[in-house]
């Protein structure tokens, strides 16, 4: 057993084993979905053929853990790969795809500062 403090008793958990849900801002994708007053963070599972329903302007942090992960940026088209990270700032439209024949997992962190 995991002795606790008062400190780790503040944490918010999401073990390997937890259930993804259907996510909240990614229509058709399943996440695991972490939230405080002023970060989010989320290990969101796109399926094959996923397309983005609509274009976001809020910045993100983002780790592709796998798959293929598209992102078209303004007017730009961009493809991540397992292993790639990048940072979008605020107020730069984006929209997320997974084109790929497989899952496609990123982790996102969102700042609401």
């Amino acid at each position: 057993m995991e002795k606790q403090d008062e400190n780790s008793m503040k944490l918010l958990v999401s073990r390997g084993d937890a259930p993804s849900v259907p996510d909240r801002a990614a229509k058709g994708a399943v996440s695991r979905w972490l939230q405080t007053d002023s970060v989010r963070m989320r290990l969101i599972t796109f399926p094959p053929g996923y397309e983005g329903d609509h274009v976001c302007y809020k910045g993100h942090s983002i780790y592709v853990i796998s798959g293929l992960y598209k992102m078209d940026l303004g007017d730009s088209q961009l493809e991540w790969r397992e292993g790639d990270a990048f940072i979008i700032p605020d107020d730069v439209p984006h929209r997320s795809f997974n084109p790929g024949e497989s899952e496609a997992k990123i982790i996102m962190f969102d700042n609401h500062t």
